[in-house]
């Protein structure tokens, strides 16, 4: 299956098929997600052996950030998009949005220096529990307090100049097996721990394990301008309560980048439809 998905993509690509999506279907607004960045010769724990499936290494991500300059994609920061949906500066043609889940520390050792080195404005959701190592994500022999695997507080704020910051809820816990006062409590005391930590305004929620409830959505929409949701693909910058989002994964090659940039999720959107009218 997976030689079958390689020769699909890649006939797509060298056909001229992609390029020609891009030309006639340009996307208003790209929202590229990330969780880890990892750099394996830099004596730091490796994060791809701990959430392998979501770690991007570090080289890889710069020739990302490289490649959006060099096609003239305009990065927008938090603030941006909520000014562009107030009708307070207007939405570029190629705009890209780029922004981390849950808070690793590698955030700041190895994306950061990239982030600030080509002027890259970017978002990071933070799960509170973990920034306060109450919480891990996952079962592990390494114990991650003493790895170091989330940021501090300390190191939130070392980021202010170029990241701003939104909540990824307390506890990372699943939205749809909450009431609705304990999503509230999620949001609320997240969103308000943040915001004494960084003297920042928390505008913005990326729902945890990408699964909400209607009821969760409601409560996301009274507190925050902007809220990632669960949809894969292009955002629809009208509604930036619901931003789809385009996840960015560490086997990702550069040409899969390419058309995850361009035809890749319409078409994956498009069959997925179709196979429910079946």
């Amino acid at each position: 299956m997976k030689l079958i998905h390689s020769i699909f993509w890649s006939t797509v690509y060298y056909s001229g098929i992609n390029a020609l999506y891009q030309l006639f279907f340009r996307p208003r607004l790209t929202v590229l997600g990330y969780h880890s960045v990892s750099d394996a010769g830099s004596g730091e724990l490796s994060h791809r052996e701990l959430y392998h499936h979501l770690s991007v290494p570090r080289e890889q991500f710069e020739q990302q950030m490289v490649y959006l300059q060099k096609k003239n994609y305009s990065f927008l920061s938090l603030s941006d998009l909520i000014a562009i949906q107030k009708k307070e500066q207007s939405m570029p043609s190629r705009a890209v949005f780029i922004y981390f889940d849950d808070g690793y520390r590698d955030n700041l050792l190895n994306a950061y220096p990239i982030l600030k080195q080509y002027n890259i404005p970017a978002t990071i959701f933070l799960i509170t529990d973990c920034i306060n190592q109450k919480k891990i994500l996952w079962e592990s022999d390494i114990d991650p307090y003493t790895a170091g695997i989330f940021l501090t507080w300390d190191e939130v704020n070392q980021m202010k100049d170029i990241c701003t910051f939104g909540t990824h809820t307390v506890s990372h816990r699943k939205l749809t097996s909450l009431s609705g006062e304990d999503i509230k409590e999620e949001y609320t005391a997240s969103k308000r721990e943040i915001e004494e930590k960084t003297d920042r305004p928390v505008l913005a929620l990326s729902y945890p394990k990408s699964r909400t409830t209607k009821e969760a959505k409601r409560i996301a929409g009274e507190l925050f301008p902007v809220v990632l949701a669960h949809g894969r693909g292009f955002a629809h910058s009208r509604d930036l309560h619901y931003l789809w989002k385009i996840p960015v994964d560490p086997q990702d090659s550069m040409m899969i980048f390419y058309l995850k940039l361009g035809i890749y999720y319409p078409f994956m959107n498009a069959l997925r439809t179709w196979k429910t009218r079946l």
